[in-house]
């Protein structure tokens, strides 16, 4: 009886010690499944990177029409869906890592290996390959990405680039092509009273769809979401 007892006891003592065994193996389990989470290259999180560090000169749909290369004319085309250098993944790659330092890379591509971890360059690396294959889904997958920030400055910016010729710089209808358009003219958008998503209407599918000016051409194909939407903003800011 007392040796049996004696087994219980330290068969007792030994079950927590198990249990917590146990617990380690298992924390250190989850931990591996969560690190190689964070490091693995995604396509997810290719496009990610692309929206915060690439739109700026390569353009929302990857087609060279970012802000920089629309305010500066001499600027060098920034297209990389139909581009002719980079072709492999791995090209990709180093061009994203080393940038213009690569011989035949514009000088104005900068080198990004000391602001992206592996996982990021390597993600964007695929994310731009895959556009380049399939540049209607990796666009959709690029869409969904969208943060819905709207940001007054690429409000103005988008205005600027896209608007000012007929609108003029204030949205009083006296651009440069008012001399040209006058039936009917470019609308002095200050007086403009309608509903933000009546603008992105207009904006996304131009004046003829909505049974206005024909001369209003539909921007939803050339501007990301995150651009219709800051440039809404915009228009509504400047009203009387």
């Amino acid at each position: 009886m007392i040796k049996e007892t004696k087994q219980s006891v330290h068969s007792n003592k030994r079950t927590p010690l198990l249990l917590l065994a146990l617990v380690i193996l298992l924390t250190c389990f989850q931990s591996g499944l969560v690190a190689k989470e964070k490091t693995y290259p995604t396509l997810e999180r290719g496009a990610e990177v692309f929206k915060q560090r690439c739109t700026l000169c390569h353009g929302s749909q990857g087609m060279g029409e970012g802000r920089i290369p629309l305010k500066i004319k001499s600027y060098p085309d920034t297209n990389i869906v139909n581009a002719s250098k980079a072709k492999t993944k791995d090209d990709i790659h180093n061009t994203i890592v080393y940038g213009g330092l690569l011989e035949g890379i514009d000088k104005y591509m900068p080198p990004m290996g000391d602001e992206l971890t592996w996982t990021e360059i390597e993600s964007v690396a695929m994310f731009v390959f895959a556009l380049r294959q399939d540049p209607e889904k990796h666009l959709a997958l690029l869409r969904a990405k969208s943060d819905q920030t709207v940001s007054s400055s690429l409000g103005r910016d988008t205005y600027s680039a896209r608007c000012v010729l007929c609108h003029g710089k204030n949205g009083l209808g006296d651009g440069r092509m008012s001399k040209i358009i006058k039936s009917p003219p470019p609308f002095n958008l200050t007086v403009s009273a309608v509903p933000a998503e009546y603008i992105k209407l207009i904006v996304s599918k131009g004046g003829k769809e909505l049974g206005r000016s024909e001369q209003m051409p539909p921007w939803g194909d050339q501007l990301s979401e995150d651009e219709i939407n800051a440039v809404t903003e915009y228009l509504i800011s400047i009203r009387e």
